[in-house]
């Protein structure tokens, strides 16, 4: 049974469509991510999946149960938060989480202290809110968020503020999470945050899906990625790129050369340096191919045709599942 199965949602604000027919699945235990440009209709599609807000059109099931019709029921087993997680300012961390267990229906406190070490907020669960800084804000969503011991988990941006230790720590939490079999929709602005957790993706833009398939799929159909390479020669690699099919490659203005390839060609091209006697001594993925793939879809920087127009596998979401 799917965590989440959506079909043709429909937000409107006014004259401005928010969510145009958006069509998801989520499996259980999978990590999909929600990406798209800032209007894109993320933050939109997650409050109507947590019940914040009613759809004006489509329908949504969490565990084959309806969402609208299906009551507070609906909603077991389910947690999260959208954008910044509140709570009350002049309480401790570990106050609020008993405020909200009792308001769920009671936990442990057992419970409490455990997703506070999950969270990494042990030694300031006792402090007021109102001095956590916004990544120790969102630990106390994530916190929150676990209390339920939830079978889907809807995150917004749940590393906002967060410095790059707390980066991977999350990572190895939503994985852990995934491998006892929770379902996790993560939306995130962070490219690189959600490729390295990932098992598929979901692209809106403007309301609508414009792109839906698994990472490997995103390999396959994404157009080549770019590197920033320098040598000791760069002269000598610009000639020896002129000879490789699958390699272009430019000198940067900053310095070095800005290269993009296709299939295998960055090995041979690396191997080809090397029996030249260039020695590469810098070597840099500077645009992956889901960053490829989401400027293709969105029209951002290095934007090209879309995968799904040179590619038969995967086919674009919007024509349906």
């Amino acid at each position: 049974m799917s965590a989440i199965r959506a079909n043709g949602l429909v937000k409107r604000f006014e004259a401005t469509y928010a969510l145009d027919g958006v069509d998801l699945v989520v499996e259980e235990g999978e990590i999909r991510g929600l990406l798209g440009p800032n209007g894109a209709g993320k933050t939109t599609l997650m409050r109507v999946l947590l019940g914040l807000v009613r759809a004006d059109a489509g329908s949504a099931e969490l565990f084959g149960r309806p969402l609208h019709s299906g009551g507070p029921e609906a909603l077991e087993q389910v947690a999260g938060f959208v954008e910044e997680a509140s709570f009350y300012p002049y309480l401790s961390g570990r106050v609020n989480l008993e405020l909200l267990a009792e308001l769920d229906g009671g936990v442990g406190d057992s419970r409490i202290e455990a997703v506070l070490a999950t969270a990494g907020l042990t030694d300031r669960a006792g402090d007021r809110v109102n001095g956590y800084s916004s990544g120790m804000r969102q630990r106390l969503g994530i916190a929150a968020s676990l209390l339920r011991q939830p079978r889907l988990l809807l995150l917004d941006e749940p590393t906002s503020g967060f410095d790059p230790a707390g980066v991977r720590e999350m990572a190895g939490l939503i994985r852990e999470l995934s491998a006892a079999g929770t379902a996790v929709l993560l939306s995130s602005h962070q490219i690189g945050e959600v490729e390295a957790i990932c098992d598929c993706y979901t692209v809106l833009r403007s309301g609508k899906v414009v792109w839906d398939g698994t990472a490997q799929q995103v390999r396959g159909a994404a157009p080549a990625p770019s590197y920033a390479l320098s040598t000791s020669d760069d002269r000598r690699a610009l000639e020896i790129a002129a000879r490789s099919p699958d390699v272009a490659a430019v000198p940067s203005p900053t310095g070095g050369l800005e290269l993009t390839v296709g299939g295998d060609g960055l090995d041979t091209f690396m191997f080809a340096l090397g029996d030249a006697r260039v020695a590469a001594r810098r070597l840099e993925m500077v645009v992956s191919p889901l960053e490829s793939m989401f400027f293709a879809l969105t029209g951002g920087p290095q934007s090209g045709p879309a995968p799904s127009e040179r590619a038969s596998t995967p086919q674009p979401a919007a024509a349906g599942r």
